[in-house]
C-alpha cells in the first residue's frame, strides 16, 4: 500500500477507534420521559432508575450502587427537561444510595452513570 494510502487508513482508523470511545461514553447517558424504567452498569457503577409524571412534575427515583474499590465512587446525574439538575452518590465498594427527586414542570429527563472522585 503506498505512504499516502497508509496514512489515510491509519488516520481514519484513528477517527473510527475515538468515534468508538465517544459512542461507549455517550451510552451511560439517556434521555427518558414519563413511564421509563431503565438498569445500567458501567466499569465500577450500577443503577436502576424510574421516571413518572404526575400534575406536570416529574419524579425520577431508583438507586445507584458502587461496585469496584478503587477509590471513585458512583454517581448519578439527572438533568430535567426543567433545567435543574439533582445527583445521588453511592460512595464505597458495595455501598449502595437511594435517590427520589422530583422536578417541577419537567416531562423527561438525561441521566447519566458515572464514576467520580
Amino acid at each position: 500500500m503506498p505512504r499516502s494510502h497508509r496514512a489515510l487508513a491509519a488516520a481514519s482508523s484513528l477517527l473510527l477507534a475515538s468515534s468508538g470511545l465517544i459512542l461507549a461514553s455517550a451510552a451511560n447517558a439517556s434521555a427518558a420521559a414519563c413511564g421509563a424504567h431503565k438498569v445500567t452498569s458501567i466499569p465500577g457503577a450500577e443503577a436502576e432508575y424510574r421516571l413518572a409524571c404526575s400534575n406536570g412534575n416529574l419524579r425520577v427515583y431508583g438507586w445507584v450502587k458502587d461496585t469496584r474499590p478503587d477509590g471513585d465512587f458512583a454517581a448519578l446525574h439527572v438533568h430535567s427537561s426543567s433545567g435543574e439538575v439533582r445527583s445521588a452518590f453511592a460512595d464505597g465498594m458495595g455501598k449502595v444510595e437511594h435517590f427520589d427527586f422530583t422536578f417541577a414542570r419537567a416531562s423527561s429527563a438525561e441521566v447519566r452513570l458515572s464514576l467520580d472522585n
